[in-house]
């Protein structure tokens, strides 16, 4: 990847030079097209926290333990692999522009890697088996750095208008609502689908060739359909130094953003929430709840529905509200669902036959909370990053947006090593394969504290990510100043 810093001419329109043009609002094309990409991510991150725990727990018989570890130690990969593909789009050039290639060059091994992931051999136990995950994990997430980052910095750099800002990322969560719904129809309706199928180890290579044709299609679309609005971006800076002391020097100039600090740890935090929750929704919603697939296809489908209605909510929200204030919307409600449902079916008020509606109601909500505060995050960083412009005179689009993607990654990464943790600590068993008989064997305490874990427990962390959100302070009059101030250093 290192060949994208040419040093062939770049046409000036394509520097990104053109303020005008990022003044004026994009089309509904020209939307659409940036708006699929974020299903690249999305299809895929719906394999890794909903499935892969109980894939590698129940299905290949690796201890929650040590899958979490293999999350876990994925993640610490990320965490040095996302702020360095960063900083290399940041200053990459090219005649497609700084983010393009990089996008276009991703697909392909995400696809392959994610096949890998959900391919074990049957043969494989032990240290084998964690070798084979880990190796295929990293191979994901390294793939989906190439992809993601470079994708959403992308986002930030088509506007300077505070509201238009919103309406990209609006657009981007969208089209995120796909992910659920394909990923779940190809799961527990076309390859999981009947009792238990979840539990069956061949039917997840299919499910996985089927997300993967699903990535290439969305990088397809996104990465072709956005080029000719290449001329939006902002130039590259000349390089100077080394890669890597490079990289050192930009992430400390980042942090000392507050702006960036209270978004990228609020955003951390409820990731890690989210994913120690996701992880464990298929064995709640398997021995908890115990749905059958049919079950499990509606409320995800619930859950897609949210999040379109978020979108256009927080859509309405934004003409009255400061993006803080709609983030913090939406962290609150996913909080409150997160402790409700669980918290009410050991307390024993709720029946068996309430137990579809309640759980459908509950992931509405939580669908709505997540566009709200998606987009409210994920707009507020395109401004902290103007922000970092008018603070010390750089742009910083990718590795403001290697935070976000880290936070996400967390929510499968330090989220599963906790729920990998939570299986063991509670005596959860693994490798129980599929059948009725095999769901008798897990004691009813196990079964209890799962419930209360991945559901109160998970609500405490979103509440700390609520606390941390309270300390962003910029609002719209901020923003308007700093983009003043920027014009007028721009235009002399």
């Amino acid at each position: 990847m290192t060949g994208l810093t040419l040093r062939s001419e770049v046409p000036a329109r394509l520097a990104g030079a053109n303020h005008v043009e990022r003044s004026g609002r994009l089309g509904l094309g020209a939307l659409a097209a940036y708006g699929a990409g974020s299903t690249v991510q999305d299809i895929i991150q719906y394999g890794l926290n909903t499935l892969l725990l109980f894939y590698l727990t129940i299905v290949c018989g690796l201890s929650g333990s040590a899958a979490g570890l293999a999350l876990g130690v994925a993640l610490v990969v990320d965490a040095f692999v996302d702020p360095l593909v960063g900083s290399l789009s940041d200053n990459s050039r090219s005649r497609h522009g700084r983010r393009h290639p990089w996008m276009a060059a991703s697909a392909i091994p995400i696809a392959l890697a994610f096949l890998m992931l959900f391919s074990i051999p049957a043969g494989l136990t032990g240290p084998g088996l964690f070798a084979w995950a880990l190796v295929a994990l990293l191979a994901v997430r390294i793939g989906l750095s190439g992809f993601t980052v470079p994708y959403i910095a992308l986002g930030a750099e088509l506007s300077d208008d505070y509201a238009e800002r919103s309406v990209i990322v609006a657009a981007r969560v969208l089209f995120s609502v796909a992910a659920p719904i394909i990923g779940a129809f190809l799961a527990f309706g076309v390859f999981m689908k009947g009792v238990g199928g979840q539990t069956h180890r061949d039917a997840y290579p299919p499910f996985a060739f089927g997300c993967g044709v699903v990535v290439l299609l969305a990088a397809a679309v996104s990465t072709l359909g956005t080029l000719r609005s290449r001329g939006r971006l902002h130039a590259a800076p000349p390089a100077k130094g080394a890669v890597l002391g490079r990289l050192a020097a930009e992430v400390v100039e980042v942090f000392r953003n507050p702006s960036f600090r209270t978004l990228f740890l609020a955003c951390l935090i409820l990731f890690v929430g989210l994913g120690a929750a996701t992880s464990l929704t298929l064995h709640a919603n398997t021995y908890f709840w115990k749905l059958p697939s049919r079950a499990i296809l509606i409320i995800t489908y619930a859950y897609a529905a949210g999040l379109l209605v978020g979108v256009f909510f927080a859509g309405f929200l934004g003409r009255l509200l400061e993006k803080r204030t709609i983030a913090l919307f939406g962290v609150g409600l996913i909080g409150l669902c997160q402790l409700l449902p669980a918290a009410l079916k050991v307390a024993g008020l709720i029946p068996p036959a309430a137990y579809v509606p309640v759980l459908m109601l509950s992931h509405g909500l939580v669908g709505v909370g997540a566009s709200a505060s998606l987009i409210g995050f994920q707009s507020m960083m395109a401004d902290a990053a103007d922000e970092h412009e008018h603070l010390f005179g750089a742009r910083r689009e990718g590795l403001y947006f290697a935070g976000i993607s880290l936070s996400a990654k967390a929510s499968s990464g330090v989220g599963a090593l906790i729920a990998g943790l939570v299986l063991d600590i509670i005596g959860f068993p693994h490798g129980l394969g599929p059948g009725a008989a095999a769901a008798h064997a897990i004691p009813a305490e196990a079964v209890r504290n799962l419930g209360l874990l991945y559901g109160p427990g998970a609500s405490v962390i979103t509440g700390l990510s609520v606390a941390t959100l309270l300390g962003y302070r910029r609002g719209r009059a901020d923003h308007a100043r700093i983009r003043d101030a920027l014009d007028r250093r721009r235009a002399g």
